[in-house]
């Protein structure tokens, strides 16, 4: 079991109690030799005893030193010796506890770089722990983004105003995989239209910047190309299908770009058909009040929950980021206690407004606690991991210009920089005890 270094004052008192035993030692072998210049008739078996018991007591006492022997153990040898013989043996006994001292401070010393040592790989266990959960929960929503791009598509369903070109779309999960069989899910989908044939990009971007961060808050997105014959087939029975097809931005091969998006954050599960959820305004909702002072409060205040907080915390990073100064709506799922964002069309403009982040800006300033993994998220994303993210294939691949790109690095140095000014005046724990 480890020990724990003494502090300053402590380890004081530990070498002044050493000096006095020293002392002791020295006086006890002054006795010794006086014992030693009287005559042999003076020489008694009960002085010299006397003398050795004091000797023994004083090793006993000295931190460090020598242990008292126990009950079965022989008695030492009390025969005294000639004067010089005396003061060599006190000399070595002083010089020998003062080793003893020296020693167990040293090691005191190493139990306590020991222990800072275990306490800073336990620290780097639990980053790393938590490094590992935010890599699996991006591989697990990549791996969501590929099955929406590749899953086969059953039907589709006109939604919404048939000028928006909106669609429920069943596609066949697991499909193509052995000892599996596929499960049909519900998912949006909405064919490029002439209008706005680069569209899509903008929510899948918006989804990229959020798995790169680690926030939950975001469904998944993804872009796939779809034949113009699968698409005639599939929506030919719908009203006015033959019009909107007219609408859709065929490329030369054939197909159009689709934007496919997941129902609610996270895998296939309860929170993908879950009945009770609602949208509300993002700009006049009273949940948004309540929101705003439960991250105000520096504690955590009455009736907060933590999950809803997070996620409305999220929801204001992300959409400062992705210079989202319009949003309308945000959705609660009640059953989950979490938040999604669904629309985000306006994410990534090609000219931001100053006064449009100003909402996002003033609540995220106001905030007195944030998630730990945001910040640390936010430290790790650099131009290099948003070029990856955001510009994964080049400039054929890309979902965003080159100048969001620097407007997103810029935004993220603030709010960065703002986190640390927090930190800095108030303390890491209290700040990021979200």
């Amino acid at each position: 079991m480890s020990r724990r270094a003494p502090d300053g004052p402590a380890r004081g008192r530990l070498r002044r109690r050493g000096g006095a035993a020293a002392r002791r030692l020295l006086v006890a072998a002054a006795l010794i030799a006086a014992s030693c210049a009287r005559p042999s008739s003076e020489q008694s078996g009960g002085a010299a005893g006397a003398i050795a018991a004091l000797t023994e007591n004083e090793i006993a006492l000295a931190p460090g030193g020598i242990p008292a022997r126990s009950s079965g153990e022989p008695p030492a040898s009390t025969a005294p010796r000639a004067g010089a013989a005396g003061d060599a043996q006190a000399a070595r006994a002083a010089g020998d506890a003062q080793a003893a001292r020296a020693a167990g401070d040293a090691q005191a010393a190493r139990a306590a770089g020991d222990a800072q040592a275990a306490r800073a790989a336990g620290d780097a266990q639990v980053a790393r722990a938590a490094g590992d959960a935010q890599v699996a929960r991006a591989a697990g929503d990549a791996q969501v983004a590929r099955a929406l791009q590749r899953s086969p598509l059953r039907a589709l369903r006109l939604t919404g105003k048939p000028t928006d070109g909106r669609f429920e779309a069943i596609l066949a999960f697991g499909a193509g995989v052995e000892a599996a069989a596929p499960r049909e899910v519900r998912v949006k989908l909405a064919p490029a239209q002439k209008k706005a044939p680069l569209a899509f990009r903008r929510p899948v971007a918006f989804y990229r910047l959020a798995r790169a961060l680690g926030a939950h808050v975001v469904p998944a997105a993804t872009a796939r190309r779809i034949g113009i014959g699968e698409l005639a087939a599939l929506i030919g029975r719908e009203p006015n299908g033959r019009k909107l097809l007219r609408r859709l931005a065929v490329m030369n091969d054939g197909t159009v770009d689709a934007l496919v998006l997941a129902p609610a954050p996270g895998p296939p599960g309860p929170r993908w058909v879950s009945s009770r959820r609602r949208s509300v305004r993002f700009d006049d909702a009273p949940e948004l009040d309540v929101w705003a002072r439960w991250a105000r409060s520096r504690s955590p205040a009455r009736g907060e929950r933590a999950s809803i907080l997070r996620d409305y915390l999220e929801v204001l990073a992300l959409d400062y980021l992705a210079g989202n100064g319009l949003r309308k709506e945000i959705v609660i799922d009640v059953s989950a206690g979490a938040l999604s964002l669904e629309a985000n069309a306006s994410a990534f403009p090609l000219h931001v407004k100053a006064h449009e982040l100003d909402r996002q800006l003033d609540r995220l300033v106001e905030a007195a606690r944030f998630p730990r993994a945001l910040r640390d998220a936010l430290a790790r994303f650099g131009p290099a991991q948003a070029a990856a993210a955001l510009r994964p294939g080049g400039i054929e691949d890309e979902l965003v210009p080159p100048r969001a790109l620097v407007e997103l690095e810029e935004r993220r140095q603030a709010l960065l920089s703002l986190i640390e000014a927090k930190i800095a005046d108030r303390g890491e724990d209290a700040v990021l005890s979200l």
